[in-house]
């Protein structure tokens, strides 16, 4: 009778106790420091210390807690009473990228007013961090999210923020720099090939940048092990909440939520190491939006096979989640060696007036962004729009022969080796 009252018609079976039981406990962890934080806050009349990082910092911190731990927090809440729950309704898109722009437009007008910063000015920021992500999911879904539920895409779209995020920084950052530093005492050589890489920069030795190992160390770490990481990381937090969802599509949505939640907090954490430059990111992190988004729903794919025993799962996983990494590589490898060639001027001489990056950088990395950012938007609602519906046929099944296999095996190493022996050579030189 109690499953039957958290259900509504045709809606996926209830998720387990111990999972609605540990998203109210997580919700509560967040939410109760952030309710005396979020007081203190908005009773500041002066900025906290020298920069504008801290309070943006200290808005990003409330605003994870307030919404995502206030989501949780009722979401588990109300599957323990056994509340029936509402049908998925999103939001229009044209809400949602008027809001990012004005949210955009606003708080870079309110950065500029020194009295305005510490209260309102990073509110705006938040909100611009987070329409993006949540304007692709809704392009994907073309507004029919099917029989998903608001409280299984709030909790998605939570601990997509407050679960894979700590989980991607574990093993993407603190892991592997503890273990190079540490116990490897490799901190130094690491430091002197970075260094390197810089000097060949400004040089202008554009062959020797892009074999140095500095180069192939930045390459390695953001076109693949960001890739590999991410993509295995933000799917895991809706593994308990695809019990019973048997159509593919809403299973994607769900994943593309998680990923979006992902991508909020993301783009906070750019914007706030990036100083006076943050509408910039913030606006070039919108173009690729996509990015998150598509690569956790593609692996929730996997999942969601693996899960429900389709023939070829192990194989439709393992191809899922080739894809979203290649696609999150291509974006981040892309934007790596574009920055490298036009720094060591590859691409013409920068006037002497220009800032930071040159014109020509800047439009150029641009058009790069916007290029890429328009495939993935593109790719995310055509696959959206070619997976099965409640009763459509299962996609077919993928089958690679053992010739496929090797000739991936040999490219995956023809790629990597170079990259290895590369940074070998320069840490131990």
């Amino acid at each position: 009778m109690s499953n039957e009252l958290e259900r509504t018609e045709g809606s996926p079976p209830p998720a387990g106790r111990w999972v609605k039981i540990l998203v109210t406990l997580w919700g509560g962890a967040l939410l109760l420091p952030a309710i005396p934080l979020f007081l203190g806050f908005c009773c500041l009349l002066e900025p906290l210390g020298d920069t504008d990082a801290l309070n943006l910092g200290l808005a990003a911190l409330v605003a994870v807690g307030l919404y995502c731990g206030g989501t949780m927090l009722l979401a588990g809440s109300s599957a323990l009473a056994h509340r029936p729950p509402r049908p998925l309704r999103m939001a229009p898109l044209w809400g949602l990228m008027g809001g990012f722009v004005l949210s955009l437009a606003i708080g870079l007008g309110l950065w500029q007013i020194e009295g305005g910063v510490p209260v309102l000015s990073p509110w705006f920021i938040v909100l611009a961090a987070a329409f993006p992500p949540l304007a692709a999911v809704t392009w994907a879904a073309d507004r029919q999210p099917g029989q998903l539920t608001r409280r299984r895409a709030g909790v998605a779209f939570a601990a997509g923020a407050t679960v894979s995020v700590p989980l991607a920084v574990v093993l993407e950052l603190l892991i592997p720099y503890t273990i190079v530093w540490l116990l490897l005492e490799l901190g130094e050589p690491v430091r002197e090939t970075l260094e390197g890489l810089v000097s060949l920069l400004a040089g202008g030795e554009v062959a020797r940048a892009v074999t140095s190992p500095g180069f192939l160390l930045a390459l390695f770490a953001l076109a693949l092990v960001a890739p590999l990481v991410e993509e295995f990381v933000k799917p895991v937090v809706v593994l308990p909440l695809l019990k019973g969802l048997g159509s593919q599509r809403e299973a994607f949505l769900l994943g593309t939520l998680a990923g979006a939640g992902f991508a909020a907090l993301e783009n906070i954490v750019y914007a706030l190491f990036g100083g006076d430059y943050w509408a910039g990111i913030a606006a070039l992190r919108a173009l690729g939006a996509a990015v998150h988004p598509l690569g956790a729903g593609l692996t929730t794919l996997g999942w969601h096979a693996l899960l429900n025993r389709q023939p070829g799962a192990g194989r439709r996983w393992l191809l899922y989640y080739a894809v979203a990494v290649w696609q999150h590589a291509l974006w981040n490898g892309g934007q790596v060696v574009w920055l490298a060639l036009a720094s060591a001027m590859f691409f013409g001489p920068q006037p002497p007036e220009t800032d930071v990056l040159g014109i020509n950088i800047a439009v150029g990395l641009l058009a790069l962004l916007a290029l890429e950012g328009a495939a993935l938007w593109v790719g995310l609602r055509t696959l959206t729009g070619r997976l099965e519906s409640e009763r459509a046929p299962a996609l077919p099944e993928i089958v690679m022969s053992d010739r496929t296999v090797a000739l991936w095996a040999v490219i995956c190493l023809a790629t990597l080796l170079p990259v290895g022996l590369g940074l070998l050579h320069g840490l131990w030189r």
